[in-house]
């Protein structure tokens, strides 16, 4: 199991991440008109946005988060700055980070993640 947890201050937050003797620590951003509930989100996985592209064009990488209340198609994904423009409810990650965190978890799609968002 794989676990990050978001914590909001302001207008940033930290998001750790730990699972199988990784751990990897991000400034995240969102939206802040459609700041997601605080709560613990199960069955996340890790995934690829079809109709989103990363660097290299391919499938951008992210981490599905299901079942918010008032929400749909909610994830964990890179952004640049300003980082918060490429939210819609989603938590946004420098791309370097969303990377080393998509690789870290196996098996993609295997609702093996908790979110835990704070804040």
């Amino acid at each position: 199991m794989y676990k990050i947890s978001v914590t909001r201050v302001n207008k940033t937050g930290t998001l750790m991440f730990s699972g199988k003797g990784k751990t990897v620590s991000a400034t995240c951003y969102w939206n802040q008109q459609k700041k997601l509930p605080a709560g613990t989100y199960v069955g996340c996985s890790a995934t690829t946005m079809a109709r989103k592209k990363n660097s290299k064009g391919q499938p951008r990488e992210a981490v599905f988060i299901p079942n918010i209340p008032g929400f749909s198609g909610i994830f964990i994904h890179m952004g640049k700055p300003p980082y918060e423009n490429w939210s819609d409810g989603c938590l946004v990650v420098e791309e370097s980070k969303v990377i080393e965190i998509f690789n870290a978890i196996n098996p993609k799609d295997g609702k093996n993640v908790v979110v835990e968002i704070s804040g």
